[in-house]
């Protein structure tokens, strides 16, 4: 099944700062991401990638000179001549636009009264094309202010924007909104479909990009615990014993360990030991939990190294020897909680505010002292949250893709 080609309509486009457009960029660009053909119709606005086409249609800014005009005239209950030529010149120009178009996403000029002349054209190209596919994207509606919704009930064309269209699936961004969208439309709330905002995780937090390639193809954001060993692989950082509490955390919580550092190649006993630690960990059937970035052919610099911090939920760091600790004021920075070694180094830097691994106790009993650790951090299961339900490409790909395919 071919794809739907697409376009996405709005009063304004990026750069134009507000939050629909954010969210109409995040869409188009997740759209594109994903093999769709998208355009964006709007009243202003430029392009924002050189594969996404973004159509001016003067008229349909809501700011626009004329439409200040026929608004004044509105608020008086004057329908005059300029509201139905600028209606008819907005529909011609969406006839054009929409010609090789399969589904038109509509972003709240169905259910909000900043430009009425384009609400109108859109209402009768939806019912003179009943073979193509329409959503009205629902992020507000003129319902929250009280002389509108008197206005709505009664005249056109405000009663445009509080009756369904029947060929259109409406979509709003929370439950909150599907129960005022309900009430407004007078329509059972289970016939509107429920997609939250999201977040773009790679820019906001600045992430590497082979930082993003390692979660994905091990599936890190969807662990319960994802655990930082920033070391080199010599014996004295005690890596077998992360393991082992890894192997021992999943029988409780879905972990994996990330471990940054190489084996020295020139110094054979630093060979042996990285090639113990591989024997080690496909004996425990960890092959996909305990994650050598060496094996991956990844050296790791500073803005890896950054993003790890980042997108890790603790460090873990069962050192039996060092001189100071700098993991610790590392992950101190980015607000990273530390499981490390009880160890005077670690003790005179972490003080109270980490959780100490008692290296005399068995990896079992560490796992389980490291499993209440976790369950006493109150931004993990957030920080969880956000990444397996509210970045564009899960919203994408769980909740909105689903929708264009229908």
């Amino acid at each position: 099944m071919s794809k739907p080609r697409i376009a996405i309509v709005h009063y304004s486009s990026p750069p134009v700062i507000g939050g629909v457009e954010f969210i109409l960029e995040a869409h188009a660009r997740e759209m594109l991401k994903h093999g769709y053909k998208v355009k964006v119709v709007a009243g202003r606005g430029e392009r924002f990638h050189k594969k996404i086409p973004v159509i001016i249609i003067p008229e349909a800014d809501s700011l626009s000179k004329m439409n200040k005009r026929i608004n004044a005239e509105l608020e008086k209950d004057i329908v005059s001549a300029k509201f139905h030529r600028a209606t008819e010149r907005i529909y011609g120009k969406l006839t054009r636009e929409f010609k090789n178009v399969d589904l038109v996403i509509i972003h709240n000029v169905l259910t909000m009264h900043f430009n009425l002349p384009l609400t109108a054209a859109l209402e009768k190209y939806i019912r003179e094309h009943k073979k193509k596919r329409f959503i009205a994207w629902c992020h507000d509606a003129t319902f929250k202010d009280p002389v509108y919704k008197k206005k709505a009930k009664n005249k056109y064309p405000w009663n445009m924007i509080s009756k369904p269209i029947p060929e259109v699936r409406y979509i709003v961004i929370s439950k909150e909104r599907q129960k005022q969208l309900s009430h407004l439309l007078k329509i059972n709330p289970k016939k509107i479909t429920v997609v939250p905002d999201g977040v773009d995780h790679r820019s906001f937090l600045d992430l590497n990009e082979d930082v993003l390639k390692i979660f994905k193809r091990f599936n890190l954001f969807k662990q319960d615990l994802v655990m930082l060993l920033p070391t080199r692989m010599v014996k004295r950082k005690n890596l077998e014993l992360a393991i082992k509490i890894t192997k021992e955390l999943n029988k409780k919580l879905k972990t994996a360990l990330i471990i940054t550092g190489p084996p020295d190649p020139h110094n054979i006993d630093s060979m042996r030991y990285y090639r113990s630690l591989k024997d080690l960990r496909n004996r425990s059937r960890m092959k996909r939990k305990v994650i050598f970035l060496y094996e991956e052919g990844i050296k790791v610099g500073y803005s890896m190294l950054k993003s790890l911090y980042l997108s890790c939920d603790m460090l873990l760091f069962p050192s039996a020897q060092e001189g100071f600790g700098i993991p610790l004021l590392e992950s101190g920075l980015v607000n990273l909680p530390v499981a490390c070694a009880n160890i005077p180094p670690l003790k005179e830097v972490g003080e109270r505010d980490v959780h100490y691994l008692d290296l005399k106790k068995s990896p079992k009993e560490l796992a389980s002292g490291i499993i209440k650790y976790y369950q006493r951090q109150p931004t993990i299961p957030m920080f969880k949250k956000v990444l397996r339900n509210y970045t564009w490409e899960s919203i994408f790909t769980q909740r909105i893709e689903p929708l264009l395919t229908k």
